[in-house]
Order: structure tokens, then C-alpha cells, then sequence
């Protein structure tokens, strides 16, 4: 089965790849999202159905941020509407993953590691290689 990671934020959403078969998660792109007030949460679903199309993509693994304090309980919500949206328009299995420390692991990617990727593609690849190496 195909797989894609999302790491959604009000601006950019980070996407990643990956299989069941090799259970390895690859870094793709990062959508940058037009901010149109009243829309959180709703930008971005059509862009990830087009992803989702065009890439055979049988389930979505989404990253939510649960309670960090970088967080807020708006961006927890506006993250679970984009989920619902997204189920909705897509009809496909969304996952949910705790997205915790992506952002910091995918910023020392990049400089221990040298990472080319951007970090929001880094953070889908390691949401969704965590529900990889978890399931």
C-alpha cells in the first residue's frame, strides 16, 4: 500500500512517501498554502487529493500537535478540520500521529546531516516513518 505523510501547518504543509512493503518514509515537497482568512483548516485538502491521485496513495498519516507548549488549542483545531476535510473529500484511511519534535529533528537533519530536503518534507518523512516503525 502507499502511503503519504502530511505535516500541516498554516502555511506550509510538508509531504512525504513511502510503502508498506519497504516501510521507509522519503521526503517529497512542501505546499505552500495561500492564507485566506475563514479557510484554516480547508486549505490545502485539494492539493493533497491531487497528491493523493496522482500517486496511488491508499492511506494518509497525518501529524497532530498534541499538547507541547509551542502549541496552541487553535492550531490543534484547525489541524483536526483539515484531517476531517481531508477524510471527507478523500474517502481514504487518515491516520493520526503525534507530531512532537518533528520540527527540531528535521532542523538537526539538516545540519548534522546535511539534509537537502525542506524541513516541512523532513517532518512528513519522520511523522510518517514513525507511524511506520510503531505499526
Amino acid at each position: 500500500m502507499r502511503y503519504i505523510g502530511i505535516d500541516f501547518g498554516l502555511r506550509k504543509i510538508g509531504i512525504a512517501l513511502g510503502d508498506s512493503e519497504t516501510k521507509v518514509a522519503m521526503p517529497v515537497e512542501v505546499l505552500y498554502l495561500k492564507k485566506t482568512k475563514g479557510q484554516e483548516g480547508v486549505e490545502g485538502v485539494n492539493e493533497v487529493l491531487k497528491l493523493i491521485n496522482a500517486e496511488g496513495v491508499d492511506e494518509v498519516v497525518v501529524g497532530v500537535p498534541l499538547k507541547s507548549g509551542d502549541y496552541s488549542s487553535d492550531q490543534l483545531d484547525i489541524t483536526k478540520k483539515f484531517i476531517e476535510n481531508l477524510r471527507v473529500a478523500s474517502g481514504v484511511v487518515v491516520h493520526e500521529v503525534d507530531e512532537r519534535f518533528t520540527s527540531a529533528e528535521s532542523q538537526r537533519l539538516k545540519s548534522e546531516y546535511g539534509a537537502e530536503a525542506e524541513e516541512d518534507a523532513l517532518s512528513a518523512m519522520l511523522i510518517l516513518q514513525s507511524y511506520f516503525d510503531n505499526n
